[in-house]
């Protein structure tokens, strides 16, 4: 048995979501028209209708146009339905995929700078760290800086990482602390969810939040050396420095939030 009940454009309007407006527009240029138009002019729809306005709605929201949807409903057919819902599903789950990808980079920016917060300022803590997934650069050469960060750049594209996105460190050589020689950067980093090439090792750690702009953090190495002697600790790695809070979260420069932390062990 049929079920021809009808609804106005306003009743359907709130069921599909579609604007009433928007109704009425996509009957002037036929794309989609009620089914039945009564004498005092008004437009009804029915339940049968419904499956068509979300074929809309859905193709409008990933990008196709009034044009390619309108070829598509005056001639659809089931192997014009595989080829373009399948069309549209990949297209969808890559969109999905680079959202994922969003969130993830976002929630680790949110997770440092909520460490970063809880500290105060020049303050140096012992934390026991898990290891940590980074992309790593190969070892820097003599080049300038800027030639070294271009090279990082270009090694992590090469390799599939979004180098607009992650979180990056800096590997710093240790030995120029006790020497007190200038500091060298010897690798570059992402903090990476996955794709990793790396790790930050597993172990204890001495940990360090100041406030300088880029590469004016040699002082504060000074700072964390004294610390891990008065303490009777050690160096046993490289250091590890970041900023997460920079220019994401201030105009100043000065004010950007640098952590350095460097695995230490006890004499």
């Amino acid at each position: 048995m049929k079920d021809k009940s009808y609804m106005t454009i306003k009743d359907f309007s709130r069921i599909t979501g579609i604007k009433c407006e928007t109704l009425r527009y996509y009957d002037k240029i036929g794309l989609f028209s009620p089914e039945l138009r009564g004498d005092n002019g008004y437009r009804y729809y029915t339940q049968n209708q419904l499956t068509i306005s979300y074929l809309i709605i859905s193709l409008r929201e990933v990008g196709i146009s009034i044009d390619e949807i309108k070829k598509y409903i005056d001639i659809r057919t089931p192997e014009q339905m595989f080829s373009l819902f399948s069309k549209q599903k990949k297209y969808i789950l890559t969109e999905i995929k680079k959202l994922n990808h969003t969130v993830a980079i976002m929630q680790s920016y949110i997770d440092i700078a909520k460490d970063a917060v809880k500290y105060e300022e020049n303050s140096i803590h012992i934390e026991y760290k898990k290891k940590e997934p980074i992309f790593l650069s190969p070892i820097v050469s003599n080049n300038t800086l800027n030639d070294s960060i271009i090279s990082f750049y270009n090694f992590a594209a090469e390799n599939g990482i979004d180098v607009v996105g992650y979180p990056s460190g800096a590997v710093i050589n240790t030995e120029g602390i006790e020497s007190e020689e200038p500091l060298l950067v010897m690798q570059y980093y992402f903090k990476v969810g996955y794709d990793q090439n790396s790790y930050k090792p597993e172990g204890k750690y001495a940990v360090f939040y100041g406030r300088c702009a880029y590469g004016e953090s040699d002082d504060f190495y000074k700072k964390l050396f004294t610390f891990i002697k008065e303490n009777n600790l050690r160096i046993c790695s490289n250091a590890y420095e970041e900023y997460p809070l920079n220019e994401l979260t201030t105009k100043d420069e000065k004010q950007y939030c640098v952590k350095i932390e460097v695995m230490v062990e006890d004499i």
